[in-house]
């Protein structure tokens, strides 16, 4: 054989290499779900889970590069043959294709009982190592309405439109989307101009007019819209949340009016519009006074949660490329995965991937218990914490693993036809900017540490996980996580004490570090509770190296002579 049919067969066996099944491939959630579904549990939801694994690792894949594809993008279509106003947007064939298999698994189904959200998080994270698939945003949307109209919706919402935004028959169902944005205000919700008038002798009725800026999603059947009642006050207490249906029950569009499809960097299988509601027909969802605590507290916190689990999914699917391509790819008559600047990589991709994935079913878990108490989720301050850390941690480690992906992999990581990455790399900045951009996470920390120190309650849960860590193997890095735990409080408390502007300048390293040991102290959780089993056994390794890595001032592993085992424990197959 010459070296070139050498060097392809090596990429033909990088590509026999890769799973078949997303689910099966990934024992790290397997035990996770284990751990928070219980073993009964996951045993009767272990089919949809097989079955979406190997739906997202084989024709969903496929599909998701093909539907990326110029050619293949959704275009808008604003007038039909007879001339009148249609607004459609139209799919290629295989984008209904792969929502078949999204809704036929039960994503957003399941949310029809209460404490499902960490199921319909697997659901999600396995169909998100394709990226935004393109039904992503779609299922996040869909599941803050379901939740906003199963807490505060009329019973003709929940007779109405549950049953269809719950309906596993994809040709079927109704989804949903969310319309916040205006030009002049991005995330500042609370300059919002579009206005809600009600409709006279018609209860519960009202019409929406004004723009909206960016509308993802925009071929949805429902859309949550930010809306400001005829003469209520300015800034965020005057905003109300209606539901806007897209269509008339006549089929007629409902006074809306699409400028056009943005050309975004990433997620581009995602129509994201422009769009104009011209007296659009309303309903406000609970009461209009409670609207914007409604929108925050159930449909960003959601989106945000969302945002986490799709992160993850990114970062398992990077993962997953550059480690089988470094098994088998040769260069200097070695495998790339025997270079030690490789496998550092490799060891940084599987922990941060891990422990975005932690985290995330940390936060939906979380949401579960809290719903099933009877508690509103954004009411307790460790969930209201954790869903904003996490959702920042997860997006932007996610730009850091795609592109250590994307550099094992070389020229051929930069090629759009040979691997997802460059997909999934345009793919993430979309992500850090959906629900609220980094800063916008930071002011909210900063805004409810101040108001209410709710850093407490996630610092005391990460010290309390900490604490139960008691397997003599894990000792060490406990005792200095408890450390450098100690340490993040005192300097958040420090800042808190400061001049609040220039705390600004600071929040973000603090937040930064205050991710990590929280993800130490679940890795650490999952290692103690899970003794090395299940293949685990690197769990251990790769808290230590979060915590060394990203938590540790003046950590310098050239001064550490067990660095290079530390990466082997890491890197355990």
């Amino acid at each position: 054989m010459d070296r070139s049919q050498h060097g392809r067969s090596l990429l033909a066996r990088w590509e026999a290499a890769k799973p078949t099944n997303f689910y099966e491939d990934d024992g790290y959630l397997r035990m996770a779900l284990r751990r928070r579904l219980g073993s009964e549990r996951l045993a009767a939801v272990a089919p949809a889970l097989r079955q979406a694994g190997a739906d997202s690792a084989g024709f969903v894949s496929q599909a998701s590069g093909e539907l990326d594809r110029p050619e293949h993008l959704p275009r808008l279509e604003g007038w039909n043959s007879i001339g009148e106003r249609s607004a459609e947007v139209i799919f290629h064939p295989a984008h209904h294709e792969v929502g078949r298999r999204v809704w036929r698994a039960g994503t957003l189904a399941v949310l029809g009982e209460p404490g499902n959200m960490t199921l319909h998080a697997a659901l999600t994270y396995l169909f998100g190592q394709n990226g935004e698939v393109p039904h992503l945003c779609s299922t996040a949307c869909t599941a803050g309405i379901i939740k906003a109209i199963q807490r505060c919706g009329t019973d003709w919402m929940k007779e109405e439109w549950l049953p269809r935004l719950l309906d596993r028959d994809y040709d079927r169902r109704w989804h949903g989307a969310q319309f916040l944005t205006e030009v002049q205000g991005g995330s500042d919700v609370g300059a919002n101009a579009c206005i809600a008038r009600p409709v006279p002798g018609e209860d519960g009725v009202w019409r929406l007019s004004g723009e909206k800026w960016f509308c993802s999603n925009v071929g949805a059947d429902l859309y949550a819209v930010s809306a400001r009642p005829e003469g209520a006050p300015e800034g965020t207490p005057g905003i109300g949340l209606f539901v806007v249906p897209r269509r008339l029950p006549d089929g007629r569009p409902n006074g809306v009016l699409i400028r056009r499809l943005k050309n975004k960097l990433g997620t581009r299988t995602l129509p994201t519009a422009e769009l104009d509601f011209e007296d659009a027909r309303a309903y406000p969802v609970g009461r209009l006074e409670d609207g914007f605590k409604l929108l925050m507290g159930v449909i960003i916190n959601t989106s945000r949660l969302e945002v986490g689990i799709g992160a993850s999914g990114i970062m398992r699917r990077a993962w997953v490329e550059a480690w089988h391509y470094a098994r088998v790819r040769e260069a200097f008559g070695q495998r790339l995965v025997d270079f030690p600047a490789v496998r550092q990589q490799l060891a940084e991709m599987r922990v941060l991937g891990t422990a975005g994935l932690a985290g995330t079913l940390f936060v939906a878990a979380l949401e579960d218990r809290l719903t099933l108490a009877g508690t509103h989720p954004e009411e307790d301050a460790l969930f209201r914490t954790a869903v904003n850390v996490n959702k920042y941690a997860c997006s932007i480690d996610a730009g850091l693993v795609v592109h250590h992906a994307i550099e094992i992999l070389g020229g051929n990581g930069t090629i759009e036809d040979f691997s997802p990455l460059p997909r999934l790399y345009r793919e993430v900045p979309v992500q850090e900017s959906w629900e609220g951009p980094h800063n916008t996470l930071m002011s909210q920390v900063l805004r409810d540490s101040v108001r209410s120190k709710m850093h407490h309650a996630l610092l005391r849960h990460a010290q309390d996980l900490l604490l139960g860590a008691e397997a003599p193997a894990l000792a060490a890095t406990r005792d200095r996580a408890l450390t450098a735990l100690d340490d993040v409080r005192g300097a958040m408390d420090g800042l808190l004490r400061g001049d609040p502007q220039e705390a600004g300048y600071h929040v973000r390293g603090l937040v930064t570090r205050m991710a990590r040991i929280v993800q130490v102290a679940l890795l650490l959780d999952d290692a103690q509770h899970d003794g090395g089993n299940n293949g685990l056994g690197w769990l251990p390794a790769a808290a230590q190296f979060l915590l060394d890595r990203h938590v540790v001032p003046g950590y310098d592993p050239r001064e550490d002579p067990g660095y290079p085992g530390l990466i082997r424990q890491i890197l355990e197959d």
